[in-house]
């Protein structure tokens, strides 16, 4: 029994001390979890990298560098130099670029990364609309280390189905493969705030136009099946049987969540490039703003109606957006490859063909239930 006892007193001792071994280590490494490049004036990348402060002892949470080199790892190594801790890659969240870094290229800075075998395929990437330097060392009230407001904001608005993931993986994915063009995340600092705006198209690594928040949720409802999700649309009133009243609003507004979508794409013609894209959708009726009888079976089949036409109408505004900036970021060259044997496809081809493809749209829509009513 004395033995037992030894035995357990000299395991709980060691576990005791590996922890106190492993805490002293973390304390002794600067973690990156956030890293932000920007181009200077003479065409350097500057990086500024969040570490996290592991030292109880410490002031702030997280410590925020900045250096400059001609490439990123020089950089990180300027930044060694500043550094009262060893870098370490591994716990890196988030990967930002201004835009000025997208315009002029962007896969040799995402294929550095994707080298570091530290750093997680998982890693956001997302495009900043000013300085990254600037977005790092703003200081918000709310959250003490920026980089986990990032992340966190980031990570909630993917799982919540609001915009596309676009993680390291992802996005290299999506350059390397011939028939489809990557997208980013883009955010910008309002008033202390950091806000995501939509979402940057690329072409051949390099950004070449923007999209807003609402055409990244018809983007994702193109790409990818919705299981939640939600959104708000203008509709017009004609045909309803409304209250009149000076102060009632202009267009019925509509909030639909609980979206459950899917969606299909085929290529009709490959002499003419004519796609069709068919989307089935069913959504819970959360909110409107006027006073519609939902119960009357002739004014929610009007509305099923008119909010097909209005999605109609926003993703072929969306698709023809894309296609004017180059980008493809819907993947119909992808389809395009599958369809036609021997397609030979590369980016170079698709992306000369790409201007000359057509799209039918066709939307089914229904209201599985309706919610509050304002």
């Amino acid at each position: 029994m004395r033995k037992q006892m030894n035995k357990l007193l000299i395991a709980m001792l060691v576990i005791t001390l590996s922890g106190c071994a492993e805490q002293k280590t973390l304390e002794k490494m600067g973690l990156l979890t956030t890293v932000g490049y920007d181009l200077t004036d003479d065409k350097q990348i500057l990086a500024t990298m969040v570490l996290l402060q592991i030292d109880p002892e410490a002031a702030q949470s997280s410590l925020i560098l900045s250096a400059k080199s001609a490439t990123s790892k020089g950089a990180r190594n300027e930044a060694d130099l500043k550094s009262p801790k060893k870098l370490q890659s591994g716990q890196l969240r988030v990967a930002l670029f201004s835009e000025e870094v997208v315009q002029a290229g962007l896969i040799n800075l995402a294929d550095t990364l994707a080298r570091d075998p530290s750093i997680s395929d998982l890693t956001y990437l997302a495009v900043v609309e000013g300085s990254t330097n600037k977005l790092l060392n703003q200081k918000n009230e709310q959250f003490s280390d920026i980089s986990q407001l990032i992340y966190k904001e980031l990570d909630q608005n993917i799982k919540g189905e609001k915009i596309p993931s676009s993680t390291l993986q992802e996005v290299l994915h999506d350059f390397y493969a011939p028939g489809i063009d990557p997208i980013l995340p883009t955010l910008k600092s309002d008033g202390g705030i950091v806000k995501i705006t939509g979402m940057a198209l690329i072409k051949k690594d390099k950004m070449v136009g923007k999209i807003n928040a609402k055409e990244a949720f018809y983007l994702k409802l193109i790409n990818d099946r919705y299981q939640a999700g939600a959104i708000e649309l203008e509709i017009d009133n004609e045909g309803f049987d409304l209250l009149e009243s000076p102060e009632a609003p202009v267009k019925l507004a509509v909030v639909l969540d609980t979206i459950h979508s899917k969606s299909d794409m085929n290529l009709l013609s490959k002499e003419n490039l004519n796609f069709e894209l068919k989307v089935k959708l069913q959504s819970r009726l959360l909110e409107i703003n006027q006073a519609l009888d939902l119960k009357n079976p002739e004014y929610l089949e009007q509305l099923e109606k008119k909010l097909e036409e209005k999605i109609t109408s926003d993703i072929e505004n969306l698709i023809k957006k894309a296609r004017e900036s180059g980008a493809d970021p819907f993947g119909f060259g992808e389809i395009y490859r599958k369809s036609v044997r021997k397609a030979n496809l590369t980016p170079e081809k698709w992306h000369s063909m790409y201007p000359e493809s057509k799209v039918d749209v066709k939307i089914e829509f229904e209201v599985m239930r309706t919610g509050v009513v304002e």
